[in-house]
């Protein structure tokens, strides 16, 4: 079983991208507090696609409060310097939009706030996106 679910703030705002086919990807990093030292804090990587990709792009903004349900990936690839890099994320399934911080005004009033985003289908060729 691979499940992950978080609750954090974004700390910036989302990238958008599409890949070759067209379909969107979203990339951003919650700032996620640690359940036993709430002065520590970990900076997850999350990627979501298709509409939910969008409607974050579109909706949520650095500082936003989201809780992420998903699945923890680790890929690894070869930089330009041949050294072995690993990168761990999660892949956005399914997204709430939770309060912001200090930023309700600056969207109108049709934001889905506090709505759940329907999950996200995954993607179905992996070597489309590139990470």
């Amino acid at each position: 079983m691979n499940i992950a679910i978080l609750v954090g703030r974004l700390t910036s705002d989302p990238e958008l991208k599409y890949g070759q086919s067209g379909k969107a990807f979203a990339k951003f990093s919650l700032a996620v507090a640690r359940t036993f030292n709430r002065n520590e804090v970990d900076f997850i990587n999350c990627v979501a696609f298709g509409k939910t990709a969008e409607l974050i792009a579109e909706y949520l903004r650095k500082g936003n409060k989201a809780g992420v349900q998903g699945e923890i990936r680790v890929s690894s690839y070869e930089n330009s310097e041949g050294q072995k890099i690993r990168r761990t994320e999660i892949i956005v399934g399914n997204i709430e939009f939770l309060e912001s911080k200090g930023t309700k005004d600056r969207y109108n009033d049709n934001q889905p706030s506090g709505a759940e985003v329907e999950k996200t289908s995954k993607p179905s060729d992996d070597d489309e996106f590139p990470f």
